[in-house]
Order: C-alpha cells, then structure tokens, then sequence
C-alpha cells in the first residue's frame, strides 16, 4: 500500500501478503453437506481483447504470474495490483483435484462475483458465460473428470460502460473508487445429486403465523419440510415440488433486531438434502400508536415503530477492495455498529456476499439495499450542491430524461430490470432486509414510477425509497433527501410521507498514518481533532438532527461507516483500525435520537 496503512486490522493480525486470510464460506441460503473451497493461488495473463468475441478469444499459451482469488486484479490483496483496461481480456487459470467421493457424480462450479463479463471453459470445453458483476452464477462440470483445468475469461468495462457499476472508476477520484475487475467473490464446487434442489423460498404470511414456502427442484418430486421449534421439538411438512403450501408455526416467534430468531428448515427430497433459515417479520408503514393527531407514519416492524438509524456502508476495505478480506471483518463492522447505537446499515450501490446478510440476520441488523447504480450518474459533484440547496426536480419519463441517465438504449433498460429482479430473488429470503433503493441521486434515474411498482410486484413484503436524495417523483414510502454541509431542513408540510433523512453527516477527520496514498481528501466539513469532531457531531444531532423527529423525522443514514480511500468522513479509518468518535458519546447521540422518536408515542 505504500506509505499509507501498515495493514495490520482489527480482525486478523496478519499483514496483506501470502498470508492475508481467505474468505472460507459456503452460500448459506442453501447449504449442502459437502463442498470444495477453490479460493487461493490461481494463474492469471491479460490480454488484448481485439474484436474478438469473449467467447471466441483464444486462451494464451504463456500466463503472466500469479494471482490469489478472490481478490480483484486492481487490489493489493490479489497479489497483482493493476489495472484491467476496457480494450483488455483477463484470464485465469488452475488445475483442481476433486475428492475421490465425488467421482461419477455432477459437479457445479460456483462464483459469487465476477465482474463484469466472463467465460467458463473446463479442459477446453466452452461451460457458459455470464454477464454480471455482482450476483452468482454457476456451470456444471463434465462429469469423469477428477482434476479438470478451469479457465475463466474476464472483460470489464467499468464506468466506460452503463451496466451496474457502483462507485467503480478507472481512474478514481473523489466519490469514485478504484475499479473491481474479474474474481471477487469466493469460488467453489459442489456435487449434486440426479434430482438437485435450486431454490427454498419461505415468505412470511400476513399474519405473521408462519411461512407460505415453496421448494424448486429440476424436475418433479415430493419434498419434506423439517421445521425446529424454539422449545426444542420439530414439525414437519410433506408437499409437492414446485407448488405452494403453508408451514403454520405454534406459537411464533418473531425477528426483530433486539431478538433476531431464526428459523432453521432442513429440506429433504429422495435425492437431495439443504438446510436453510427464515426469519419472520413484517414490515410496512403506519401510524405510531399513540401519537397526536397530524403525525406523520413511520417504519412498522411487526407493527410496532421502529427508527432506521443505519449509516451508509459502502462494503471496501484498503487491501481488498469491494471483497472482505476474511469474514471476520463483516462481523466487525456490524458489531461495532451495533455497540455504538445503529440498528442497522445502509448496503450502499453494493450487493455484499451472502455471509454479510447472514451475519445481519443473526445479529438483527436491519439492512437497506440499494440496487447496483447504472447508466450515468444525473448531475456533476458541483451540480450536486445545487440540487441539494434549492431542492431541484427533474422529471425522468422523457426520451431526453432516459438519455441523460444513460437508458436510451432499449436493451439497457431492460437488462437493468432483469438485475433487479435477479437481485429481489437472490436476496429474497433475508429477514435483515428491509428497504430497497431504486436510485441514488439520480444515477441511471428513469420511470422510477413504473420501476417502483416492478419492484412491489416482485416484492411486496420490503419498504421502497423510491429516489434517495433526488429527484422525488411523488412515488415510494419516504420523502427521502440528501444533506451535506447546508443545515438540515424540515420535510415539505404537504407531504406527509415518512422523512427519510438518507444521508447526511459526511464529517471528516483525517488520521495520520490511516490514509490512503495521495495527497487529497474529499469530504464536506473537515475537522482538524477528535475533540473538534466530536463537537461538530454532538451540535449536529442535538441542534439538527434530533428536532427534526418532531416534524416527521423516521430515519437517518449517517455517511458514513468508513473511509474510502480519499474520503475522510467515516466513523471508523479505512483500514478499521481507529475509531474516530468515542462510543460512549456516540451511542449516547443514538440512543437521545430514539428517545426523541419514542416521545411521539406518548
């Protein structure tokens, strides 16, 4: 990393070398019994990619080095640390050894991020290919082959392109980071057996008694459903594959962030067996109880109000990039916010790995998931201030407001759509979950009508904040607004939408010797002492924050959990290793900030 960060982290003492810990986790949402971890050294080479297709391109004889996965090419971590260009074609490469057991049986190669385009090839066998940076895929390998050779081909076009990006750039830069190109997720194999289960689904019924559930299977069988009960005791439901039924539970226990119970179901076929968990909980809007007359309604968690105090997080960490560098670190962040007062984050224009959504269901923290920003962002930094001063609207239905965004192009809309449906399903059975963000400050911003109403139809259990920051097109369940550096102000009065303050904040205080190489930083309200920032934060929930709950205030997204290389403004430095405010006074500040929302009940 240079003259930056000594590298050594609150979750592992190990400097980023051959010995920074590998991600060692499986896909909780369907867990089997075996599996195989192909994290670790691969081979890689880049490679003009010409006008040759992907698919077409031939794979290099010679490769360059060495590369450990699942760590981007850009990131210290891969051992590589370069940039992969739009005009050029990564590869991988490795031999695998497949337990003996396996021999005769389907065998699926999973990834859980490849960013952006790539191609399987299995001992010069075309596999598949996928499009797609932060969701996982998966092929199935021929079957006899005990130690296959697998080569994966990677082209990434980053912020040259309009596919669902984040904050990656080529060239990074104020709010925009360093680009995340080819493996980023962990890479592993399974066996299968002859009739594989694909999906458990279980949403909770309205009435909160238990779960309307299905189970997919790739072809037609009967399915037991094994629940465990919180008294020890188990009951179990027969069904068919493919259809719907009803798992009534005695006596329910709800998920909740002060007591996130969850449901263990095993899932057995006469083929196949995964154990699962489900959460259940409702969540919606409604009248706080007790509350006087012209109160606004707020955020109902198995109708009782709750506050979304959940800062942004933006998922990166110094020597690895958007990849956690061991599963630890997740558990961390969550932690550690939790002990200082939040219940919960703010996933930011990232879709995590599922081990970050399963640590947030078990510890009950609540979760807004933004979908993965496309097209082009809607107005420069500078125009950003202005937008937030006078509170700007732009409509976004007109053929001008789709080319603006980056969707003129038909196929583009409608490969957006197909993410996000992708994404409602991958993420489907999260009770920690509770809020899906259809566009930031007007990235990629179009019909968002017409996209709100897609996305409840795919999901009617989760809240919708329609346009977080701008531009509000009267749809969603928040008036939701943007807020750095000008004073936070009151919601419009003849808008009687929850307020939804969903980000503001952004203080900077720069640590010595936890900086990312350079000599800038980017940030809102620079403070020169921990004594300085503590001040400034103290002043702006008691003098701001807080007396907004009165006027309709229902949660708040401080910016934010860290720093990201030349941002300052997180609560903790970027390697994790400082924590800026001192957490008795800032949990004090959340728990005034609570206090202050449940006076509204009387």
């Amino acid at each position: 990393m240079g003259d930056g960060f000594d590298m050594r982290t609150p979750w592992a003492e190990q400097a980023c070398s051959a010995e920074l810990p590998l991600p060692d986790y499986p896909r909780p949402m369907l867990e089997r019994g075996r599996w195989l971890n192909l994290n670790g050294t691969w081979q890689y080479a880049v490679r003009p990619a010409g006008r040759t297709a992907l698919t077409d391109q031939p794979v290099p004889d010679d490769f360059d080095g060495e590369i450990r996965v699942p760590f981007a090419i850009e990131t210290p971590a891969s051992g590589v640390r370069r940039t992969l260009r739009p005009d050029q074609t990564l590869f991988y490469r490795r031999r695998i050894r497949l337990p003996e057991e396996w021999a005769g049986q389907r065998v699926r190669l999973n990834f859980e991020a490849v960013d952006h385009a790539c191609a399987i090839w299995v001992d010069g066998i075309l596999l598949g290919h996928h499009a797609g940076g932060y969701l996982p895929f998966g092929v199935e390998l021929p079957t006899g082959r005990p130690d296959p050779e697998i080569v994966v081909a990677v082209r990434d076009p980053s912020d040259t392109g309009h596919q669902p990006r984040g904050k990656q750039a080529l060239e990074p830069g104020n709010i925009w980071y360093t680009a995340t190109s080819g493996i980023w997720g962990t890479v592993w194999a399974e066996p299968l057996p002859e009739n594989a289960i694909t999906q458990v689904h279980a949403r909770p019924l309205e009435d909160l008694r238990g779960f309307r559930c299905r189970v997919d299977t790739e072809r037609a069988t009967r399915v037991a459903v094994r629940t465990a009960l919180p008294d020890g005791t188990a009951i179990t439901v027969d069904a068919p594959a493919g259809q719907d039924f009803d798992l009534a539970l005695p006596d329910p226990h709800l998920w909740s962030p002060q007591d996130p119970y969850l449901y263990r179901l095993q899932v057995t076929t006469p083929d196949d067996e995964v154990t699962t968990w489900a959460g259940l909980r409702r969540v919606e809007i409604g009248p706080i109880p007790g509350a006087r007359p012209g109160q606004r309604p707020a955020v109902l968690l198995n109708g009782a109000p709750i506050f979304l105090n959940v800062p942004l997080d933006q998922g990166y960490w110094p020597e690895s990039g958007l990849t956690p560098p061991a599963d630890e670190a997740l558990v961390f962040d969550l932690t550690k916010l939790r002990e200082l007062g939040f219940n919960g984050v703010r996933k930011h224009i990232k879709i995590e790995s599922r081990r970050f959504y399963h640590h947030a269901d078990r510890l009950g923290m609540l979760v807004m998931q933004d979908f993965v920003n496309g097209g082009r962002p809607g107005v420069t930094i500078g125009e950003s201030r202005l937008v937030m001063a006078l509170d700007l609207h732009r409509g976004d239905r007109s053929r001008l407001a789709m080319a603006r965004a980056g969707r003129a192009d038909r196929s583009n809309r409608a490969g957006y759509e197909g993410f996000i449906a992708q994404t409602i399903e991958h993420l489907a059975g999260q009770p920690s979950v509770v809020c899906w963000v259809l566009f930031n400050e007007a990235w990629g911003q179009y019909q968002t009508g017409r996209i709100e109403r897609l996305v409840r139809e795919l999901d009617p259990t989760r809240l919708v904040d329609a346009a977080s920051g701008w531009y509000d097109q009267g749809g969603g369940d928040f008036r939701s607004r943007h807020r750095y550096v000008l004073k936070l102000r009151r919601p419009p009065r003849r808008d009687r939408r929850p307020f939804l303050l969903s980000e503001f904040g952004g203080l900077n205080l720069a640590v010595p010797g936890h900086l990312w190489p350079g000599t800038t930083q980017y940030g809102y309200r620079f403070h020169d002492s921990p004594a300085e920032l503590a001040t400034a934060l103290a002043r702006l929930y008691r003098k701001q924050l807080i007396p907004l709950v009165e006027h309709g205030l229902r949660g708040a997204v401080y910016t934010q959990v860290s720093d990201v290389e030349i941002e300052t403004n997180g609560l903790f430095s970027y390697d994790r290793q400082v924590l800026k405010v001192d957490p008795a006074a800032m949990r004090t500040l959340n728990e005034e900030l609570l206090a202050a929302f449940a006076r509204l009940g009387g």
